[in-house]
């Protein structure tokens, strides 16, 4: 099957930091192509637009045309779509048509299109589909392949879904240094391991020995992770969602909320099992 790329676009400058970032992860797979999909006008997305005064917006022919002109620029072929659903309904037909590696967005603000994502419906089409999500800052204007990966592990055991192993070939031909963080709640004994032998038992992310844990203690965990990836000049971050984190809000309160949307770097959330 074609390796696809569905990228969520707003038509702003973070929606292209998504696309830049995403067209170059396809580079590096045979037949790699994007999906430059947009929600027209989704009342789901805009639920206070009765109550303001209309303003002028594109036409759907011209926010076409905008996608189109987007996609010729990029390295790998890109069709754009365009499509009045509810957002939740888009999503689940681009899933079911596309089967794609992953879904990206570009990171704005707080009310940018991922916090709309998972502030409707489109969160339970997210959860049951199971698929990898990429959030990329809008600052990364020059993106760099990820050669060095930070994975973020806790002290659960954890298994991937088959769409999170099916980015197997991407990070095979990546062929990243990895780096398996754990920030460690107290100063008792390590619990790193289990997250650790989760991690390297995944096969995802290429050679990982002893050398690839790195411990932080005394932080909270976002900082430690973020401290981490910092100084190990990571320029991708890689946290776990499991089911019941996603379905308790898992973008609103949790460590991974505040990597989304504090990391300087793109964060890529894999889904797993329970």
């Amino acid at each position: 099957m074609q390796p696809t790329f569905v990228v969520l676009s707003d038509l702003n400058s973070a929606s292209d930091a998504a696309l830049r970032y995403t067209s170059q992860l396809a580079t590096q797979l045979p037949e790699g192509h994007l999906v430059l999909m947009h929600v027209f006008q989704d009342p789901l997305l805009f639920p206070e637009a009765a109550l303001m005064t209309p303003v002028t917006t594109p036409s759907r022919h011209a926010v076409m045309a905008d996608l189109a002109q987007r996609a010729d620029h990029l390295p790998v072929p890109a069709e754009p779509e365009v499509t009045i659903d509810t957002l939740g309904l888009a999503l689940a037909d681009a899933v079911q048509r596309h089967h794609p590696l992953l879904l990206a967005a570009g990171r704005e603000h707080p009310t940018n299109l991922i916090e709309r994502v998972l502030s409707n419906m489109a969160l339970p089409v997210l959860q049951g589909a199971h698929y990898p999500l990429l959030l990329v800052p809008e600052e990364s204007h020059d993106p760099e392949l990820p050669h060095r990966v930070v994975v973020a592990a806790d002290d659960q055991p954890f298994w991937l879904t088959a769409p999170s192993l099916a980015l197997a070939d991407l990070f095979e031909a990546l062929n990243p240094t990895t780096t398996v963080v754990h920030v460690a709640a107290t100063d008792g004994p390590s619990k790193a391991g289990i997250g650790f032998d989760a991690v390297r038992r995944t096969g995802l992310f290429g050679p990982i020995d002893n050398n690839s844990l790195y411990e932080v203690r005394e932080e909270a965990p976002a900082d430690g992770i973020l401290h981490a990836a910092a100084e190990v000049n990571a320029q991708l971050i890689v946290v776990m969602a499991r089911p019941h984190t996603l379905l308790g809000g898992l973008f609103h309160r949790s460590v991974t909320a505040q990597l989304l949307r504090r990391s300087p770097v793109p964060v890529l959330v894999l889904p797993t099992t329970d």
